[in-house]
């Protein structure tokens, strides 16, 4: 699925012309012609862009990095580089994350805009670990398009009606802007601020979901069942990494179990859905900058 979806992202780019909009979303093509998935979500001022981008999305490498670039409007010319981790699921060590520099063409934002062009990967001592290139299209555009495909299938008479059901084009490129945390998942969140709170609640239909939540092997939730009622959790981030195991105890009337949870600071909120089967275990480690 995961690989389906990255290849989804790259044909979306061939086949797509964008809009006026900062989020654009597409692929990494790396000098062994593999692809990952990629996207950037950003705000413009007077030449200046400042957003995040997220790489390998929907896998078990997801990662949200900070990014701040330059765009040159009568030159279609935008540049930009990461340069500090929100999240992510891979293993953390502070020297081998690998971030993108890269410089490349868009058209007028507002326009119809595409990103493309070469990157540089560097590590964080300024050493170069990968190189490739990077296409976009303007997300507006790839919706719109997921939306023909559906209604192209649906119309397909040589299509079985079993597997019109199943295939949803439009369902999986929004269910790229979720991150989930699956069985034995890690994820690693990043925070400058001595305090942050967690939110966890039922964003669906309620159905009985129940779990247990341990914040460094302490049992702070027990048996609860997640509602639509927001329950509000507030950590002290006084030591430099704080972990949180989420373990699921049931599966309510709709398989999985599943809780969306925020994690919320002075600059972040972050939000992802769990998926899990009962007796299965995620966490999250809080890691102080």
């Amino acid at each position: 699925m995961r690989n389906f979806l990255c290849f989804l992202c790259s044909m979306m780019y061939f086949f797509s012309y964008g809009q006026d909009t900062s989020e654009f979303m597409g692929a990494i093509k790396l000098n062994d012609t593999s692809f990952i998935s990629y996207s950037v979500h950003f705000t413009e001022k007077e030449g200046v862009i400042d957003g995040y981008s997220i790489t390998d999305l929907g896998g078990p490498h997801e990662t949200k990095s900070m990014i701040s670039g330059f765009f040159n409007d009568k030159e279609n010319r935008i540049s930009f580089r990461e340069q500090g981790i929100v999240y992510t699921k891979s293993e953390v060590s502070s020297d081998d994350f690998c971030f993108v520099n890269f410089k490349g063409s868009l058209k007028k934002l507002n326009g119809k805009g595409e990103i493309k062009g070469d990157f540089k990967g560097l590590y964080s001592d300024g050493q170069e670990c990968i190189s490739g290139e990077i296409l976009m299209a303007d997300m507006q555009k790839i919706q719109k398009k997921a939306k023909k495909l559906d209604k192209k299938i649906d119309r397909n008479i040589f299509v079985k009606k079993e597997v019109k059901e199943k295939i949803n084009v439009v369902k999986l490129v929004d269910s790229l802007k979720t991150t989930f945390i699956s069985k034995d998942e890690t994820l690693n969140f990043f925070s400058k601020d001595k305090k942050i709170t967690i939110v966890l609640y039922d964003a669906g239909q309620e159905d009985g979901d129940k779990i247990n939540l341990k914040i460094d092997s302490k049992v702070v939730l027990r048996n609860y069942v997640v509602t639509k009622h927001k329950k509000k959790i507030e950590i002290v981030l006084d030591k430099p990494e704080t972990v949180l195991e989420l373990e699921a105890l049931n599966i309510g009337k709709v398989s999985p179990n599943t809780v969306f949870l925020e994690i919320e600071d002075s600059s972040n909120n972050y939000k992802a859905l769990t998926n899990l089967k009962i007796r299965e275990k995620a966490s999250i480690v809080l890691l102080k900058r």
